[in-house]
This record gives C-alpha cells, sequence and structure tokens, in this order.
C-alpha cells in the first residue's frame, strides 16, 4: 500500500504542466545528443535499415512526442505504450551492455558510467508512465509485433547497435529478447488488471 500511495503521489507530481515540460524538454535534448551518439554507426548502414539502429534515441524521441500530444491534450495511448515500452527495453538494455562490458573487464570509463545512468533513467521514466496508459488488447500484439521485428532486424541482420566488444553479442541477444517477452508479459498483466 506504501508503494503504491508513493506511486500515485509522484505521478501527479509528474503530470504538473511544468514537469510535463521539463520532461519533454530533457528526453527532446537527449534524443538529439543519442542521435548525433549514433552518427558514425548511421554513416555505415544501408539506408533501409537506418531507422533501426538508433534504438534509444529513437525510444526518448516517441516518449518526447507523446508528452508533447499530453500537454496539448490530445493523448495517443497505443504512441505512449510504444514509447514506454522502448524506454523500458533499451534503458535496461544498455544498462545490462555497459554492466556487462564492467564485468568482462573492459576500459569502463566516465561514458559508461554516463550511458548507464541516463539509459536507466529511461526505463525508470517509462516505468512510471506504462502504468498510466489505458490500451486496447490489440495494442500490446501490435507493440510485441514490431519489438520482434526490430529485435530480428538487429540480430538477423547485424544492425544491432554496435557494443563495446564482439564477446557481448550473446548477453545483448539474450538481454534483448528477454527484455521483449517480459515487456510483454508486464503489459498483459497491466491490461488483466484494468478489465
Amino acid at each position: 500500500m506504501l508503494l503504491k500511495d508513493t506511486y500515485n503521489k509522484l505521478m501527479n507530481i509528474l503530470k504538473q504542466p511544468i514537469l510535463l515540460f521539463l520532461l519533454f524538454f530533457v528526453n527532446l535534448v537527449g534524443s538529439i545528443y543519442g542521435f548525433y551518439w549514433y552518427q558514425q554507426q548511421l554513416t555505415v548502414t544501408p539506408s533501409i535499415f537506418k531507422i533501426f539502429v538508433p534504438d534509444s534515441p529513437t525510444a526518448s524521441a516517441f516518449f518526447t512526442i507523446a508528452l508533447f500530444l499530453i500537454i496539448i491534450k490530445k493523448p495517443k495511448p497505443f504512441m505512449m505504450l510504444v514509447a514506454c515500452a522502448w524506454l523500458i527495453k533499451y534503458g535496461l538494455w544498455a544498462v545490462i551492455i555497459n554492466t556487462h562490458f564492467y564485468l568482462i573487464g573492459g576500459n569502463y570509463t566516465f561514458t559508461n558510467f554516463h550511458l548507464s545512468l541516463s539509459h536507466l533513467g529511461m526505463a525508470i521514466e517509462g516505468f512510471l508512465f506504462i502504468n498510466e496508459v489505458y490500451f486496447k488488447k490489440g495494442y500490446i500484439l501490435t507493440l510485441t509485433i514490431l519489438m520482434l521485428i526490430n529485435d530480428i532486424i538487429d540480430y538477423k541482420l547485424g544492425i544491432h547497435p554496435w557494443l563495446f566488444a564482439q564477446s557481448q553479442w550473446g548477453i545483448a541477444l539474450i538481454s534483448v529478447i528477454s527484455l521483449t517477452v517480459l515487456i510483454c508479459i508486464y503489459c498483459i498483466f497491466l491490461y488483466g488488471k484494468r478489465s
């Protein structure tokens, strides 16, 4: 009960117009920086697959748009669901990859720490807001299909974000598939809880 009360108080604070605008701005800046971060990889990626490379900035860009629609009082539940699922998935994925890099003895720098912290923030943001989205059952199926298509393109065609070490490929694949499954199960749980 205490956790639910704390969550409700936090969401009431986050839904204040000034804080929604602050989150909008932070995610906008983060998205721009994220697309810049992928600049080198995007230059060597075939045009048709470029959209599948920058997973994290795409997630924060979707979330930025979804927040903007809330701010102007025209929310789109499906967009918010996709944005939150992507934030959770790629936020946690980046934390896993950076932590794994540290654990295998990689040259873990401030950049890795910054990436871990900022992506953890993305995941938390996604978890907070996904619980506020009222979505239709069909949205879960569409979300699952979109995430699986992205996973297949990333790992079957090698379009995934560059890893810090080639030896991370296995953990990257296992974590991305696990996160897809867990997020879909969580969405089914949320839907069932509201029905």
